[in-house]
């Protein structure tokens, strides 16, 4: 089960503008993707500390997130290491093509994800999800000049955001229905586990679509309008 959810707290992160938070997080996460390599490492472990320390949140709270993208960062790594095209090879067979830039630029997306997702982790675990929407929509002001409705993409930012984990631990739970009517999802070979997901996918989707169902006509039936002061 992933806990992606607020917790109570008085730390500094806790009680900064949600504003500043959002465009902190826009920040940190563009300087993380230009940098590269050894500056990407220590930029990356330099923020997940700084923000460590001002949010008063352990290390297990920080990085329980990343036990269930484990195996998307391992294809991620090997999709890049194994297909990425480079005149020097360090073996070759067929179209699968080893190489020190396939290596790196693996390592350097891989490296990339988790350091965002670990910014994005600590951001929704200090800030409320009103506080989430009213940050996204202050930081979106400038662009009402042009009649872009900054509002409905505050609340479906919101929304989507709060909804990672619901999806997650839909799957979790389908899974574990799949594996109490004989399903294993640990044998056979890479093509047959690839295959395996595809049971697992499909039901969280439909799920997904049934929640945001019924989440429309929640919003609606409490009288909500995005061009109007809610209460």
């Amino acid at each position: 089960m992933i806990d992606l959810t607020y917790q109570t707290g008085n730390s500094i992160l806790h009680r900064t503008k949600p504003v500043i938070k959002f465009l902190g997080l826009i920040f940190c996460s563009v300087i993380v993707l230009l940098s590269k390599n050894l500056l990407c490492t220590l930029i990356s472990v330099s923020l997940i500390t700084i923000l460590m320390v001002f949010a008063n949140l352990s290390i297990k709270e920080v990085f329980s997130p990343l036990k269930k993208f484990f195996f998307f960062l391992i294809m991620i790594f090997l999709m890049n290491v194994l297909f990425t095209n480079s005149d020097e090879c360090l073996y070759s067979y067929y179209f699968i093509c080893i190489s020190e830039k396939g290596i790196e630029q693996g390592y350097n997306i891989v490296l990339h994800t988790l350091t965002i997702t670990v910014l994005s982790s600590v951001y929704i675990r200090t800030t409320t999800s009103i506080e989430i929407m009213k940050g996204i929509e202050s930081a979106m002001q400038p662009l009402r000049v042009f009649n872009i409705p900054t509002k409905d993409i505050a609340l479906i930012m919101s929304i989507a955001l709060q909804f990672i984990p619901v999806f997650f631990n839909d799957i979790e739970r389908i899974k574990k229905a799949q594996m109490a009517r004989g399903a294993n999802f640990n044998r056979g070979s890479f093509l047959d586990r690839i295959r395996s997901v595809i049971p697992l996918v499909i039901p969280a989707f439909i799920s997904a679509f049934h929640r945001a169902d019924e989440l429309s006509i929640a919003i609606e039936a409490r009288g909500f309008q995005s061009d109007k002061e809610n209460t």
